[in-house]
């Protein structure tokens, strides 16, 4: 069974999870990556790198951040990438647990070339009114000033983000707690941005054992959040928000974690996050034939339509798509070959659906709408006790579907990015295999190729 993916970023060998530092800098995309480059599992954190200059064709760059100093021995964790003067800087938490320990350090490294960095040591350490779980600080500019959110844990065991602000992005003070949690005793990776002249913090919340000090579940949310309302002419505490109400969930499928958003060239929100359940099962299947695990999620555009945060993939994909033209007898018996599972189906004008039901790749993947009860369920094949996983939410009304499938995952964007479904699937099958049933003629089904057979996705 082939889980190796064709046009999704993943390192040659260990583990990979939380995007960091995604940054355009130079002429090129940097993505940074937490990485254990030893093993598939979070033994060890250091970050790896890769580039690019159109979001297609990645280049491999290796090590970046290693935990080389005291302050991160047991680990280069999550941060995030500001440019400042020409140097590009890099925020992340140092990680030490010595005597078993554990003490959080957001420390800062600079480069004027992408390719060597400079530590500069530690720029903020843990606030009292935390406990050591502080990480993953997120950074920006805004006017003359900086602002940081990081993940946190307050010390009641509660979960919230801080918010922290500078002058000169290097001298860092700790202003307020941001939004607070009563149900979850962990945030982690926050980010807050604008799109669309609209507010947005993401965050993941977490319950933890705080006893045995582990985690237990955890999932990427957003809320609706303008910053202004703590920034405005100073910063209060008055407002700080609740992050157990009118959140939303970021992804609606099975494998989505830690998103992180830039900003293009050309002014577009653009968002990676860590493909991946997070779950023994999938470290089990990548046994000791397989060379690393985990992958991260195509890049996506996002927007803000409707009161909803949208996502879909950024546009430069399209110059990967080979129209697939559908013979008359896969359009008579609903099922459709490719010839390999590098695909993209695109279905529209489905306003009219009443109910229908699509197979990917010999059922491992079903996707099913029924109108009348307004709501769309996918399916996904569990790969240890071969029944069925379901996800599912409601909708007003359907319109368009996008499936993007690669060798190992699907992503699934609905109503043009508004509900989107990321999963990793592992099927036998070599071909790609769509079987569509209860569809109405006015439906318009494409099918398109991605990339050449010998293409290969990091140069």
């Amino acid at each position: 069974m082939i889980k190796r993916q064709k046009y999704h970023l993943e390192p040659d060998r260990g583990l990979l999870n939380d995007p960091n530092g995604l940054v355009f800098y130079k002429d090129m995309y940097h993505v940074f990556f937490q990485w254990n480059r030893f093993e598939k599992n979070h033994s060890y954190k250091e970050w790896g790198h890769f580039t690019s200059k159109d979001l297609l064709h990645w280049n491999w760059e290796g090590s970046a951040l290693l935990p080389e100093q005291f302050y991160e021995q047991n680990g280069v964790y999550s941060g995030s990438a500001l440019i400042k003067d020409g140097q590009l800087r890099l925020f992340y938490t140092g990680n030490n647990k010595s005597g078993g320990v554990r003490k959080s350090s957001q420390c800062l490294a600079v480069t004027e070339d992408g390719k060597t960095f400079q530590k500069k040591g530690i720029v903020l350490s843990t606030p009292t009114e935390f406990t050591e779980h502080f990480r993953d600080p997120k950074v920006w500019q805004d006017g003359d000033n900086y602002y940081m959110v990081i993940g946190a844990q307050m010390k009641n065991g509660r979960g919230s983000v801080a918010l922290c602000s500078s002058k000169d992005a290097e001298n860092w003070k700790f202003e307020l707690v941001l939004a607070k949690s009563k149900e979850y005793e962990m945030v982690e990776c926050p980010d807050y941005f604008q799109v669309d002249g609209q507010g947005i913090l993401l965050y993941c919340p977490q319950h933890r054992d705080n006893e045995r000090d582990s985690s237990l579940c955890s999932f990427s949310a957003y809320k609706e959040f303008d910053f202004n309302d703590i920034v405005s002419g100073k910063i209060e505490d008055s407002n700080v928000q609740n992050l157990d109400e009118e959140r939303k969930k970021m992804d609606q499928g099975f494998d989505f974690y830690a998103p992180q958003t830039f900003t293009s060239p050309d002014g577009r929100k653009i968002l990676f996050a860590w493909m991946s359940r997070m779950e023994e099962e999938e470290e089990k299947l990548f046994g000791e034939g397989e060379s690393s695990i985990h992958c991260m999620t195509l890049p996506r555009e996002i927007s803000y339509r409707n009161g909803e945060l949208c996502q879909l993939p950024v546009r430069e994909l399209e110059k990967s798509l080979c129209i697939h033209k559908i013979s008359e007898q896969e359009r008579q018996s609903g099922e459709i070959i490719l010839k390999n599972r590098v695909y993209c189906a695109k279905l529209s004008n489905l306003q009219n659906e009443t109910s229908f039901e699509i197979e990917f790749q010999n059922r491992e993947v079903i996707l099913e709408y029924k109108k009348v009860e307004k709501i769309i369920s996918v399916k996904r094949k569990n790969w240890v006790t071969k029944d069925y996983d379901e996800r599912n939410c409601k909708i007003d009304s359907l319109e368009t579907i996008e499936c993007w499938s690669d060798i190992s995952s699907m992503e699934i964007f609905v109503n043009q990015g508004s509900k989107v479904f990321s999963m990793r699937m592992f099927t036998e099958e070599e071909n790609g295999k769509v079987k569509i049933s209860g569809l109405m003629k006015e439906t318009v089904v494409e099918m398109y190729d991605l990339m050449g057979e010998g293409e290969e996705k990091n140069e």
